[in-house]
């Protein structure tokens, strides 16, 4: 058992992730303590090894230290989830479940999830906000708004304070696992003279977050005294697929192939009243493709 005497943390599920290294380093830099964990940590001594689904891996952490709030980023991404969708229910519904069990019964403060605006369905919209429909038509989606909604009631109940920030597609170089390196690549070295492929039609519209924003909303959330809402969506960036080629082209000079006619970019979200309530702005993806130009 932990010491009373100990300093609580921040646990951090998914750590070795896209999302997840790059929240730990902002952490770490603004001198937060931290739990960092990973179902496959990698070389980094600052993770350790955790497997949500298994309910003694779990509770070691919370008997062994005294957290604060969590911040669950762990999970099965939309393309892995449909190649194996027992698999994704498993790890995303029983995983959340377990860690919301063991975070109640440890008393911890304020639980913040990683959700998607994938709970709005897979197709094409008008940009919505959160008091739009949650209507997930696919397991990946579907699997995101059930931990909302049990997280919701938990919280509505005194158990803890729940918040979800529902992610939009999150661009930013050190994508590790992804079916779609190109939101990676326009900001890494190119490899050779290889084209970036963006798969999508020149006229899908994509909502699109730089990893770096979403670790600074999720630090915001962490920080926050109060915090308004039980659900944000994440301020973005808007781009019709052929603007963003023209820009990228333009910035790194390296080609851009787009995809076929009729491949849209799904739903596109309306992050103001996180941007709102907590004074936040993104830097946007022009800034930071001439900062590439800079380098170069």
């Amino acid at each position: 058992m932990h010491s009373a005497s100990e300093e609580s943390l921040i646990l951090v599920t998914g750590a070795s992730g896209h999302i997840g290294s790059e929240l730990c380093r902002m952490l770490r830099t603004t001198r937060h303590k931290i739990l960092a964990v990973d179902l496959c940590p990698g070389p980094s001594p600052d993770v350790i090894a955790c497997d949500l689904r298994l309910k003694n891996d779990v509770s070691r952490l919370f008997q062994a230290h005294p957290v604060r709030a969590v911040i669950h980023l762990a999970g099965i991404l939309p393309s892995a989830f449909r190649s194996d969708p027992l698999t994704g229910a498993e790890v995303n519904l029983n995983g959340s479940v377990e860690l919301i069990w063991q975070a109640v019964s440890a008393r911890v403060k304020r639980f913040i999830f990683a959700s998607s605006i994938g709970v709005y369905g897979s197709f094409p919209t008008t940009p919505l906000t959160e008091s739009d429909p949650a209507v997930p038509d696919e397991p990946y989606g579907g699997s995101k708004r059930a931990v909302e909604l049990l997280g919701e009631t938990i919280a509505k109940e005194g158990a803890f304070e729940f918040v979800s920030l529902r992610i939009a597609r999150v661009i930013g170089p050190g994508v590790k696992k992804t079916s779609s390196p190109w939101r990676s690549q326009i900001f890494e070295p190119p490899l050779g003279m290889d084209p970036i492929r963006i798969p999508f039609a020149p006229e899908a519209k994509l909502s699109l977050v730089h990893v770096q924003d979403v670790a600074r909303m999720l630090v915001r959330l962490v920080d926050a005294v109060e915090i308004g809402s039980l659900v944000y969506n994440t301020p973005v960036e808007i781009w019709e697929a052929r603007q963003l080629k023209e820009v990228i082209e333009e910035a790194i000079a390296v080609r851009v192939e787009l995809g076929r006619s009729g491949v849209h970019g799904g739903p596109t979200c309306d992050g103001n009243r996180f941007a709102r309530e907590f004074r936040f702005q993104l830097r946007g993806l022009r800034d930071r493709l001439s900062d590439i130009q800079v380098r170069r």
